[in-house]
């Protein structure tokens, strides 16, 4: 009867032992409820900037004036002016702040891991965005909010001083928690952040940071704004036999984003060059040409989802839309190059709703009988990721917009192939092209570039050192002292492998005889690199064996080491070198 008692406690403290050791549960708790947090963060941050957007918006909106009192249409339509010169101002104010603008500077941030993003630029763009689109700039709140939430993930994550890759993390995670929370779409949110902030490039601690985040996030924006929905979805009929059409519209939609794409960059350069560099000047006169286009047409006012409705219950006729769907185009492109404060996806949507409804109206002088409603829905997913190189993220946005399965397998189609011609034609997405230009070229990788780096330029040779039949308390107290962790070496100084907190925290937690261990019985045996090797080859081991250091030997003896940190900077100063060398001493 001892003899299975005996192998059962055997068998009890090695699952025990092997769980604790591969596993630090007091790391994944920890992980889970920071990531609860930053979602709750961001999502609150995400409320006060919807809150801040609808306050101004219910004060000085147009549309309303004009329903309920009698003022002069001219009166209504300074809006968009007021705005210009308040944005103006703020970006004169504080130019280091309203430098750092849009998604894209997210994406940089987290790529060349410039943290923590400073919180008096995430407050900074927080206002400024509100002005921007309180005053019925046509653009959307997604950019803002995305940076409104990496900004709370980086700003929290240093609070609590956390390492650079964790604050990484938790910034992806609370770009993504926000985009869950402004649209209540939660996993939208989490692939925004795979396929925007992350560029495809995943990693299994930064999606469980993102799916938690982003359910927190939801959960605190249906609290706030309760379980409605931005669209006003009318019944609608998916025929799946009309998938030749569903082809045709996504094609459509892609020459359409390629063709806003070709105004947009027409537009920044001539701007840049009537300018010289300074386009937020533009916003003025530009704000003015679209309070003249207000007082014609009022639904070009504001972020779009009143627009949309409109269109889906079918308010408007086909000459309309047309005319709708040329200002909406051109007014997003002048705002989005100047500078405004503001994002594509809202104005994605809208005008992938436009698109769809002039496709069906288009075939209906043909014959061809189709549900405008459905092709606006299928549009709508087409523009989101033709514009934005999203595919997956506008597959998930549409339906949990419209909460309906029957459409999510036309919109998968018209995603992918929309953003499939913009890609093949462009020979990247958005923003790849768009980081590009600042010379940073995604599609090499910071791996790549760190090819010209060798580990010798970047070396340092004090580090500490340890024998491997050193008990672990002297590990300890030399870990104390040490800048990174300990070099563990054998009686004749030959490597063995490293030591650092992570090791010893692990074996603390693992072992109930800890007084009797050793160096060598919790040593991570990590390999090496040479003083020959490039500095891509050492961030590459140090990424698979989550460590921050490494050794650097020759004939089995260590002569320096080389730091993750040391690497990244290296990095980034050849990023500036390639902005300076590109833009000039600004780096624009």
């Amino acid at each position: 009867m001892d003899k299975p008692l005996h192998f059962l406690q055997q068998y009890y403290n090695s699952i025990k032992v092997f769980f604790t050791t591969r596993y630090d549960l007091k790391e994944y708790i920890l992980q889970i409820g920071i990531s609860l947090v930053i979602g709750a963060t961001a999502g609150l941050g995400s409320m006060v900037f919807h809150t801040l957007i609808e306050w101004m918006r219910f004060a000085i909106n147009p549309s309303r004036f004009a329903r309920y009192l009698e003022i002069p249409s001219f009166i209504m339509a300074i809006v968009p002016v007021i705005g210009a010169l308040l944005i103006i101002g703020l970006t004169r104010l504080f130019p280091e702040q309203a430098s750092e603008r849009g998604v894209k500077s997210v994406i940089k941030s987290v790529l060349l891991q410039k943290m923590p993003i400073p919180f008096f630029t995430t407050l900074f763009h927080l206002i400024a965005s509100a002005v921007t689109l309180g005053t019925g700039a046509p653009l959307g709140p997604e950019g803002p909010s995305a940076k409104i939430g990496a900004g709370m993930g980086s700003y929290l994550s240093s609070l609590l001083g956390l390492h650079i890759r964790k604050m990484t993390t938790y910034t992806v995670a609370g770009a993504g928690a926000a985009i869950s929370a402004i649209f209540n779409a939660p996993i939208a949110g989490v692939f925004f952040g795979i396929e925007v902030i992350l560029l495809n490039d995943l990693k299994n601690e930064s999606l469980s940071a993102l799916v938690i985040a982003s359910v927190s996030a939801d959960i605190v924006s249906k609290a706030y704004l309760g379980n409605v929905s931005l669209l006003q979805i009318p019944g609608f009929q998916v025929n799946t036999y009309e998938v030749t059409y569903f082809i045709l519209l996504a094609i459509v939609c892609g020459i359409v984003a390629l063709l806003f794409m070709e105004l947009s960059h027409i537009i920044k350069i001539f701007f840049k060059k009537i300018s010289k560099g300074d386009t937020i000047a533009i916003l003025l006169p530009v704000s003015m040409i679209f309070a003249v286009a207000v007082m014609l047409y009022t639904d070009i006012y504001g972020i779009g989802y009143e627009l949309i409705n409109k269109v889906l219950a079918k308010e408007f006729p086909v000459n309309m839309l047309i005319i709708l769907f040329a200002l909406k185009i051109i007014f997003i492109a002048l705002y989005f190059q100047t500078g405004a404060y503001g994002g594509l996806f809202a104005p994605s949507l809208c005008i992938g709703i436009l698109v769809g409804f002039l496709f069906t109206s288009l075939l209906s002088f043909f014959g061809v009988t189709l549900d405008p409603v459905t092709y606006a829905l299928i549009g709508m997913g087409g523009m989101l990721a033709g514009l934005n190189s999203i595919p997956i993220t506008a597959i998930l946005m549409v339906f949990e917009l419209t909460n309906d399965y029957r459409i999510i397998l036309p919109v998968m189609l018209a995603s992918v192939i929309a953003h499939l011609t913009v890609t093949y034609y462009n020979k990247g997405t958005i923003y790849e092209l768009e980081l590009l230009e600042e010379g940073i070229d995604v599609r090499k990788s910071r791996i790549n570039i760190l090819e010209s780096v060798s580990v010798q330029s970047i070396a340092r040779k004090d580090f500490h050192t340890i024998t491997a039949r050193s008990p672990l308390k002297a590990a300890i107290n030399k870990l104390i002292d040490a800048e990174t962790g300990l070099i563990v070496v054998d009686d004749k100084g030959d490597y063995t492998g490293i030591l650092s907190l992570n090791e010893v925290r692990q074996a603390l937690l693992s072992s109930e005889v800890v007084e009797l261990l050793i160096c060598r019985d919790i040593v991570l045996h990590a390999d090496p690199c040479s003083i020959n090797d490039s500095a891509a080859v050492a961030l590459k081991r140090m990424d698979e064996y989550g460590i921050d250091f490494l050794p650097v030997i020759e004939d089995n003896k260590v002569k320096a080491i080389v730091l993750y940190r040391d690497i990244i900077s290296s990095y980034n100063k050849i990023v500036v070198q390639m902005e300076e060398k590109q833009y000039g001493h600004f780096g624009l």
